[in-house]
Protein backbone atom coordinates (compact mmCIF):
# COMPACT_ATOMS: atom_id res chain seq x y z
CA UNK A 1 0.00 0.00 0.00
CA UNK A 2 0.96 3.58 -1.20
CA UNK A 3 1.15 6.32 1.05
CA UNK A 4 2.27 10.24 0.62
CA UNK A 5 3.41 13.34 2.50
CA UNK A 6 -0.10 14.59 1.41
CA UNK A 7 -1.58 11.91 4.51
CA UNK A 8 0.39 13.46 7.15
CA UNK A 9 0.55 16.72 9.31
CA UNK A 10 4.28 15.96 10.41
CA UNK A 11 6.65 18.14 8.47
CA UNK A 12 9.44 15.60 8.77
CA UNK A 13 7.31 12.88 7.91
CA UNK A 14 6.30 14.45 5.22
CA UNK A 15 9.93 15.60 3.92
CA UNK A 16 11.23 12.00 4.83
CA UNK A 17 8.11 10.69 2.48
CA UNK A 18 9.35 13.18 -0.75
CA UNK A 19 13.05 12.30 -0.29
CA UNK A 20 12.31 8.73 -0.41
CA UNK A 21 9.39 7.97 -3.26
CA UNK A 22 10.95 6.67 -6.04
CA UNK A 23 7.73 6.98 -8.52
CA UNK A 24 4.65 9.05 -8.50
CA UNK A 25 1.29 7.92 -8.57
CA UNK A 26 -1.71 7.75 -6.33
CA UNK A 27 -1.63 7.13 -2.62
CA UNK A 28 -3.69 4.33 -1.27
CA UNK A 29 -4.95 6.82 1.63
CA UNK A 30 -5.66 10.15 0.68
CA UNK A 31 -9.19 11.09 -1.05
CA UNK A 32 -8.47 13.50 -3.67
CA UNK A 33 -6.56 10.57 -6.03
CA UNK A 34 -3.85 13.20 -7.62
CA UNK A 35 -0.33 11.82 -8.97
CA UNK A 36 2.37 12.77 -6.04
CA UNK A 37 5.64 11.08 -4.52
CA UNK A 38 4.80 7.75 -2.70
CA UNK A 39 6.44 5.07 -0.48
CA UNK A 40 5.47 1.70 0.45
CA UNK A 41 3.62 1.91 4.29
CA UNK A 42 6.05 -0.54 5.18
CA UNK A 43 8.83 1.76 4.96
CA UNK A 44 7.33 3.76 8.25
CA UNK A 45 7.01 0.45 10.29
CA UNK A 46 10.15 1.25 12.30
CA UNK A 47 8.57 5.20 13.08
CA UNK A 48 5.06 3.38 14.12
CA UNK A 49 6.06 0.39 16.11
CA UNK A 50 8.44 2.94 17.86
CA UNK A 51 5.34 5.07 18.37
CA UNK A 52 2.98 2.26 19.45
CA UNK A 53 5.37 0.97 22.47
CA UNK A 54 4.65 4.06 24.11
CA UNK A 55 1.22 2.86 25.16
CA UNK A 56 -0.19 -0.19 27.20
CA UNK A 57 -3.43 -1.25 26.73
CA UNK A 58 -6.13 0.15 29.33
CA UNK A 59 -10.24 -0.33 30.02
CA UNK A 60 -10.37 3.62 29.63
CA UNK A 61 -8.64 6.81 28.56
CA UNK A 62 -8.87 7.33 24.99
CA UNK A 63 -8.41 4.86 21.77
CA UNK A 64 -4.74 5.04 20.25
CA UNK A 65 -5.83 7.04 17.11
CA UNK A 66 -7.69 9.31 19.30
CA UNK A 67 -4.65 10.08 21.34
CA UNK A 68 -1.88 10.52 19.00
CA UNK A 69 -3.94 12.72 16.73
CA UNK A 70 -4.72 14.79 19.81
CA UNK A 71 -0.99 14.83 21.24
CA UNK A 72 0.53 14.46 18.18
CA UNK A 73 -1.30 15.70 15.23
CA UNK A 74 0.33 13.35 12.91
CA UNK A 75 -2.66 12.44 10.35
CA UNK A 76 -3.82 15.43 8.00
CA UNK A 77 -7.58 15.84 7.41
CA UNK A 78 -7.46 13.95 4.43
CA UNK A 79 -6.38 10.87 4.57
CA UNK A 80 -8.26 7.99 6.00
CA UNK A 81 -6.63 7.60 9.50
CA UNK A 82 -8.60 4.90 10.57
CA UNK A 83 -7.57 2.38 7.15
CA UNK A 84 -3.94 3.33 7.53
CA UNK A 85 -3.50 2.80 11.24
CA UNK A 86 -5.27 -0.23 11.18
CA UNK A 87 -2.94 -1.55 8.32
CA UNK A 88 -0.08 -0.53 10.36
CA UNK A 89 -1.06 -2.48 13.17
CA UNK A 90 -1.62 -5.48 11.57
CA UNK A 91 1.36 -5.05 10.05
CA UNK A 92 3.76 -4.06 12.73
CA UNK A 93 2.27 -7.17 14.86
CA UNK A 94 1.81 -4.46 17.79
CA UNK A 95 0.31 -5.44 21.36
CA UNK A 96 -1.90 -3.35 20.16
CA UNK A 97 -4.29 -5.14 18.04
CA UNK A 98 -6.66 -2.82 16.64
CA UNK A 99 -7.30 1.44 16.75
CA UNK A 100 -10.65 0.57 18.89
CA UNK A 101 -7.86 -0.46 21.85
CA UNK A 102 -7.66 2.22 24.62
CA UNK A 103 -4.28 3.33 25.44
CA UNK A 104 -2.77 5.34 28.03
CA UNK A 105 0.65 6.37 28.02
CA UNK A 106 3.34 3.68 30.01
CA UNK A 107 3.78 3.95 33.57
CA UNK A 108 7.51 5.20 32.56
CA UNK A 109 6.40 8.20 30.78
CA UNK A 110 3.27 8.76 33.20
CA UNK A 111 5.35 9.00 36.34
CA UNK A 112 7.80 11.14 34.64
CA UNK A 113 5.31 13.75 32.84
CA UNK A 114 2.62 14.09 36.26
CA UNK A 115 5.60 14.23 39.11
CA UNK A 116 5.06 18.08 38.05
CA UNK A 117 1.21 17.69 39.55
CA UNK A 118 2.98 16.06 42.96
CA UNK A 119 5.49 18.76 43.22
CA UNK A 120 2.85 21.65 42.74
CA UNK A 121 1.23 20.06 45.93
CA UNK A 122 4.58 19.73 47.66
CA UNK A 123 5.46 23.18 47.33
CA UNK A 124 2.00 24.84 47.95
CA UNK A 125 0.92 22.41 50.50
CA UNK A 126 3.89 20.73 52.45
CA UNK A 127 7.54 22.10 52.22
CA UNK A 128 8.50 25.14 50.08
CA UNK A 129 12.46 25.64 50.56
CA UNK A 130 13.70 21.92 51.00
CA UNK A 131 12.45 20.33 48.22
CA UNK A 132 13.31 16.71 47.24
CA UNK A 133 15.37 17.26 44.17
CA UNK A 134 16.64 13.86 43.82
CA UNK A 135 13.47 12.85 43.04
CA UNK A 136 13.37 15.43 39.99
CA UNK A 137 17.15 14.05 39.41
CA UNK A 138 15.91 10.37 39.22
CA UNK A 139 12.88 11.62 36.59
CA UNK A 140 15.84 13.11 34.68
CA UNK A 141 14.00 16.71 34.43
CA UNK A 142 17.66 18.08 34.10
CA UNK A 143 17.78 16.47 30.55
CA UNK A 144 14.42 16.20 29.56
CA UNK A 145 13.92 20.29 30.34
CA UNK A 146 17.60 20.99 28.39
CA UNK A 147 17.10 21.42 24.89
CA UNK A 148 17.96 25.19 24.81
CA UNK A 149 17.07 27.65 21.98
CA UNK A 150 19.89 30.56 21.35
CA UNK A 151 18.44 33.91 20.22
CA UNK A 152 19.52 35.41 17.32
CA UNK A 153 22.21 38.97 18.15
CA UNK A 154 19.84 41.32 16.37
CA UNK A 155 16.19 40.23 17.31
CA UNK A 156 14.48 43.04 19.42
CA UNK A 157 12.14 42.26 22.66
CA UNK A 158 10.22 45.03 24.09
CA UNK A 159 8.47 45.90 27.65
CA UNK A 160 6.25 48.65 28.30
CA UNK A 161 5.54 50.78 31.50
CA UNK A 162 2.47 52.75 31.62
CA UNK A 163 2.67 56.04 32.62
CA UNK A 164 1.09 57.53 35.61
CA UNK A 165 0.51 61.13 34.82
CA UNK A 166 -0.96 62.74 31.51
CA UNK A 167 1.53 64.30 28.92
CA UNK A 168 4.39 62.37 31.49
CA UNK A 169 8.10 61.95 29.82
CA UNK A 170 8.92 59.01 27.87
CA UNK A 171 10.81 56.95 30.06
CA UNK A 172 14.87 56.93 30.11
CA UNK A 173 15.95 53.57 28.25
CA UNK A 174 18.12 52.78 31.92
CA UNK A 175 14.39 53.00 33.21
CA UNK A 176 12.81 50.45 31.29
CA UNK A 177 14.54 47.34 32.96
CA UNK A 178 13.13 45.46 35.57
CA UNK A 179 12.94 47.49 39.28
CA UNK A 180 15.36 46.73 42.20
CA UNK A 181 15.03 43.94 44.48
CA UNK A 182 13.71 46.06 47.18
CA UNK A 183 10.64 46.69 44.84
CA UNK A 184 10.24 43.38 42.79
CA UNK A 185 6.88 42.04 43.74
CA UNK A 186 6.54 38.08 42.82
CA UNK A 187 5.34 37.26 39.48
CA UNK A 188 4.79 34.19 37.42
CA UNK A 189 8.80 33.48 36.93
CA UNK A 190 10.38 35.77 40.21
CA UNK A 191 9.52 35.16 43.56
CA UNK A 192 9.57 38.57 45.26
CA UNK A 193 12.53 40.39 45.99
CA UNK A 194 14.02 38.67 43.17
CA UNK A 195 13.85 40.70 39.90
CA UNK A 196 13.62 39.33 36.59
CA UNK A 197 12.97 40.86 33.10
CA UNK A 198 9.96 40.06 31.21
CA UNK A 199 9.73 41.02 27.50
CA UNK A 200 8.03 40.25 24.64
CA UNK A 201 8.71 39.08 21.29
CA UNK A 202 6.07 41.79 19.86
CA UNK A 203 5.09 45.71 20.91
CA UNK A 204 1.48 44.60 21.14
CA UNK A 205 1.15 41.84 23.46
CA UNK A 206 3.44 44.38 25.93
CA UNK A 207 -0.06 46.43 26.16
CA UNK A 208 -2.39 43.15 26.76
CA UNK A 209 0.38 42.02 29.52
CA UNK A 210 0.01 45.30 31.40
CA UNK A 211 -3.14 44.99 30.92
CA UNK A 212 -3.38 48.58 29.59
CA UNK A 213 -6.46 50.34 29.97
CA UNK A 214 -7.57 52.92 27.62
CA UNK A 215 -6.31 56.32 26.92
CA UNK A 216 -3.21 54.63 28.85
CA UNK A 217 -0.04 56.04 28.24
CA UNK A 218 2.69 53.51 28.28
CA UNK A 219 6.72 54.00 26.93
CA UNK A 220 7.92 51.20 25.16
CA UNK A 221 11.32 49.65 25.36
CA UNK A 222 12.84 47.70 22.56
CA UNK A 223 15.62 45.79 23.93
CA UNK A 224 18.41 43.75 22.18
CA UNK A 225 21.35 41.16 23.04
CA UNK A 226 24.13 43.11 24.69
CA UNK A 227 27.40 43.14 23.08
CA UNK A 228 25.79 40.50 20.74
CA UNK A 229 26.61 37.67 23.84
CA UNK A 230 24.45 34.64 23.05
CA UNK A 231 21.35 33.90 25.40
CA UNK A 232 20.32 30.55 25.38
CA UNK A 233 16.29 29.51 26.60
CA UNK A 234 14.37 26.66 27.05
CA UNK A 235 11.56 27.02 25.05
CA UNK A 236 8.22 26.07 26.56
CA UNK A 237 6.25 27.50 22.97
CA UNK A 238 8.10 24.88 20.13
CA UNK A 239 6.02 21.94 18.88
CA UNK A 240 9.14 19.78 17.42
CA UNK A 241 8.28 16.94 15.33
CA UNK A 242 7.82 13.28 16.89
CA UNK A 243 9.30 11.67 13.63
CA UNK A 244 12.72 13.62 13.41
CA UNK A 245 13.08 12.15 17.21
CA UNK A 246 12.82 8.35 15.65
CA UNK A 247 15.20 6.40 17.76
CA UNK A 248 14.57 8.01 21.16
CA UNK A 249 10.66 8.95 21.01
CA UNK A 250 10.65 7.98 24.26
CA UNK A 251 12.26 10.63 25.63
CA UNK A 252 11.15 12.60 23.43
CA UNK A 253 7.69 12.49 24.30
CA UNK A 254 8.32 12.62 27.71
CA UNK A 255 10.59 15.82 27.59
CA UNK A 256 7.46 17.31 25.24
CA UNK A 257 4.79 16.43 27.37
CA UNK A 258 6.09 18.06 30.58
CA UNK A 259 7.24 21.28 29.14
CA UNK A 260 3.34 21.30 28.10
CA UNK A 261 2.12 20.90 31.39
CA UNK A 262 4.39 23.22 32.91
CA UNK A 263 3.58 25.55 30.10
CA UNK A 264 0.17 25.33 30.95
CA UNK A 265 0.61 26.87 34.46
CA UNK A 266 3.29 29.61 32.61
CA UNK A 267 0.80 31.05 31.05
CA UNK A 268 -2.15 31.12 32.66
CA UNK A 269 -3.86 34.05 33.75
CA UNK A 270 -4.16 35.32 37.57
CA UNK A 271 -6.63 37.33 38.13
CA UNK A 272 -6.85 40.03 40.61
CA UNK A 273 -8.48 37.90 42.97
CA UNK A 274 -6.23 35.41 42.73
CA UNK A 275 -2.89 34.59 45.36
CA UNK A 276 0.46 35.27 44.28
CA UNK A 277 0.83 31.88 45.69
CA UNK A 278 -0.46 29.95 42.87
CA UNK A 279 3.06 31.16 41.23
CA UNK A 280 5.17 29.59 43.42
CA UNK A 281 5.47 26.64 41.45
CA UNK A 282 6.39 28.09 38.04
CA UNK A 283 9.23 30.11 40.17
CA UNK A 284 10.59 27.02 41.53
CA UNK A 285 10.80 25.36 38.02
CA UNK A 286 12.11 28.82 36.73
CA UNK A 287 14.97 28.88 39.60
CA UNK A 288 15.58 25.36 38.87
CA UNK A 289 16.54 25.83 34.80
CA UNK A 290 18.85 29.19 36.12
CA UNK A 291 20.88 26.98 38.38
CA UNK A 292 20.71 23.08 37.53
CA UNK A 293 20.12 23.72 33.95
CA UNK A 294 22.15 26.87 33.21
CA UNK A 295 20.13 28.70 30.81
CA UNK A 296 19.57 32.45 30.53
CA UNK A 297 15.63 32.29 30.72
CA UNK A 298 12.34 30.93 29.19
CA UNK A 299 10.24 31.65 26.46
CA UNK A 300 6.45 30.80 27.03
CA UNK A 301 3.43 31.56 25.15
CA UNK A 302 1.65 35.17 26.52
CA UNK A 303 -1.72 34.43 28.94
CA UNK A 304 -3.30 37.34 27.33
CA UNK A 305 -2.35 37.81 23.59
CA UNK A 306 -2.38 34.71 21.83
CA UNK A 307 -0.20 36.29 19.06
CA UNK A 308 2.60 36.65 21.66
CA UNK A 309 5.34 35.21 23.25
CA UNK A 310 6.91 36.13 26.44
CA UNK A 311 10.67 35.98 27.72
CA UNK A 312 11.91 36.05 31.32
CA UNK A 313 15.65 36.29 31.49
CA UNK A 314 16.96 35.32 34.86
CA UNK A 315 19.47 38.42 34.44
CA UNK A 316 18.80 41.48 32.84
CA UNK A 317 22.32 42.36 32.41
CA UNK A 318 22.27 40.14 29.28
CA UNK A 319 19.85 42.50 27.28
CA UNK A 320 20.13 46.69 27.21
CA UNK A 321 17.51 48.85 26.06
CA UNK A 322 18.30 50.32 22.91
CA UNK A 323 15.35 53.16 22.72
CA UNK A 324 12.27 53.95 24.08
CA UNK A 325 8.86 55.20 22.80
CA UNK A 326 5.43 56.79 23.51
CA UNK A 327 1.77 55.25 22.59
CA UNK A 328 -1.63 55.80 23.97
CA UNK A 329 -4.32 52.89 23.73
CA UNK A 330 -7.30 54.04 21.76
CA UNK A 331 -9.02 51.14 21.30
CA UNK A 332 -10.21 48.08 23.61
CA UNK A 333 -12.48 44.92 22.93
CA UNK A 334 -13.54 43.11 25.48
CA UNK A 335 -15.34 40.09 25.22
CA UNK A 336 -17.55 38.09 27.88
CA UNK A 337 -19.51 34.40 28.32
CA UNK A 338 -22.02 33.13 30.78
CA UNK A 339 -20.63 31.68 33.71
Amino acid sequence: MKVCAHCFKDKELQSFIIASSTEIGQCNYCTDGTDTETIEIDELLDFFTELFNLFEKTEENQNILDLIQQDWKLFSDEVDSIRMLTDILNASQSHIKNIAQHVEYSFDILNCVNYWHVLKNILLGQRRFITDIEEIEELEWNRLLNQQVELKPDKSFYRSRIHKNANQDTFRVDQMGCPDKEFASAGRANPQGIPYLYLSDNPQTTLYETRSSYLDELSIGEFKSKNNQPILLVDFTEEPSIYFHIGNIKDFVKSTLLKRLISSDLSKPLRRYDSVLDYIPTQFICEYIRYMIGADGILFESSLHTEGKNLVIFDQNKLECVKVYKQQITNIQVQSQDI
